[in-house]
């Protein structure tokens, strides 16, 4: 039995691998470590990068409601303070009408 497992690994170290791993075994060990931290371990590397992404994207998402809160603010207190702009909107948004005019609303198929 001896025998046979001298004979294996000598056949192991003739070969390009066997060779590397007998010259750098710390290096093996080193790349296990590190596979075992990217595949099984709990804080896996594709499961950093999607957290990240996500966490990007609902910032983006974030600033983009941050700046429509800011803008609709502005406009209404142009709406509560002005009362041309309060006219103007209720036209454009409304079809509202002044006195002595008609509204023709434009259809198109």
């Amino acid at each position: 039995m001896k025998n046979f497992a001298v004979k294996l690994y000598e056949k192991f170290k003739a070969t390009a691998f066997g060779r590397f791993v007998c010259n750098h075994p710390y290096m093996v060990g080193y790349m296990l470590v590190v596979l075992h931290l990217c595949i099984t371990n709990q804080y896996r590397v594709y499961d950093m990068f999607k957290a990240k992404s996500t966490l990007s994207k609902l910032n983006q998402e974030y600033n983009f409601y941050q700046n429509k809160i800011q803008e609709d603010s502005l406009k209404l207190h142009n709406l509560k303070t002005d009362n041309n702009n309060l006219i103007k909107f209720a036209r454009e948004a409304y079809r509202m009408k002044g006195d002595k005019e008609d509204v023709y609303v434009l259809m198109y198929k």
